[in-house]
């Protein structure tokens, strides 16, 4: 049994696996593609000296704090009137909340984007263990959908393409689904812990528009954290980062992804600059952003670290 299936069949356990701290780095095979290749323009890395603002608001429920997450960074004024919007849950599998991300914060950004913006509306996400589309059942996905006529998109089962930069760190190319290329992207994951990348928040969540048929391993999406992790958060969030964020930290996931410690923060954030997102969460998971090394990467290429505004609510 290879070093990487060993420790994914201890995280998939549920027995609690190992602090990010002390888990291995995976070695894994190099990506090999078939698939035509579709150029598009380098990536801009340019800095920006603007105020990052990321809204904090105490959690009462979703549909309240939600959309005064989402009023407080006026979001209204910045969501497409045209075109499609995908709001990006984080359903690594189907494991209830706050594993995943919970239907009720999904249901609360639909409605906010449904009453502020004229763009279709649907509902991505591509799991990294088992099948999409049973995710979306387990998790009451499936029911929203059919009440409100949303459409369901299995990132792993749709058409892709894929995009080339010699500006990335590793992934000099990657697939995404077609349908995400131009899309308006709401990154909506749960606050947790991670094995590998110290935390998974709006930035980590995007590991979800890759494909699993392209990068399918020891698990559906284990070739995207070879040889760094951390990397390729990075490299995927330059090919298409999120355009808005929201992250639940109602209840948070801490030491482990998959199997850790449920916490009570009683929190929901917004922002549209994922870097600085995941720096509020990442100090509310008691981390230092400035230690996370995707974060480090990222900062000033993506987003800030430093020039952050916190808005209370």
């Amino acid at each position: 049994m290879t070093e990487t299936l060993l420790w994914y069949r201890m995280f998939v356990s549920r027995k609690g696996g190992p602090p990010w701290e002390s888990c291995r780095k995976a070695s894994l095979p190099g990506l090999r593609t078939t698939d035509s290749a579709v150029r598009r323009p380098q990536v801009d890395l340019r800095r920006t000296n603007l105020m990052s603002v990321v809204a904090k608001v105490k959690f009462a429920d979703y549909e309240t704090s939600v959309a005064k997450a989402l009023d407080l960074i006026k979001a209204a004024g910045r969501l497409p009137q045209t075109g499609l919007v995908i709001i990006k849950p984080n359903l690594t599998n189907a494991d209830p909340p706050p594993v995943t991300t919970n239907v009720k914060a999904v249901e609360a950004v639909y409605n906010f984007c449904k009453s502020n913006s004229k763009a279709n509306i649907a509902i991505g996400e591509g799991c990294g263990e088992g099948i999409t589309i049973d995710t979306f059942k387990a998790n009451g996905y499936t029911k929203l959908a059919e009440k409100f006529g949303i459409r369901l998109i299995d990132f792993n089962e749709e058409k892709a393409i894929v995009l080339k930069s010699k500006n990335t760190l590793q992934l000099k190319q990657l697939y995404i689904p077609e349908i995400v290329k131009d899309a308006f992207i709401i990154s909506l994951p749960v606050l947790k812990d991670h094995c590998f990348t110290a935390t998974t928040i709006a930035m980590k969540n995007m590991f979800g528009i890759a494909p699993a048929p392209f990068y399918r391993g020891s698990w559906n999406k284990s070739k995207l954290h070879s040889p760094s992790t951390h990397k390729s958060v990075v490299d995927i969030c330059l090919y298409k980062k999120p355009d808005l964020c929201l992250v639940d930290a109602s209840v948070a996931l801490a030491g482990m992804h998959l199997s850790g410690e449920s916490i009570k923060l009683g929190l929901i954030l917004a922002g549209f600059d994922a870097v600085a997102v995941d720096a509020v969460g990442s100090k509310l998971l008691g981390h230092n952003p400035k230690k996370i090394q995707y974060l480090t990467l990222a900062n000033n290429v993506l987003g800030s670290l430093d020039n952050i505004k916190i808005l209370h609510g």
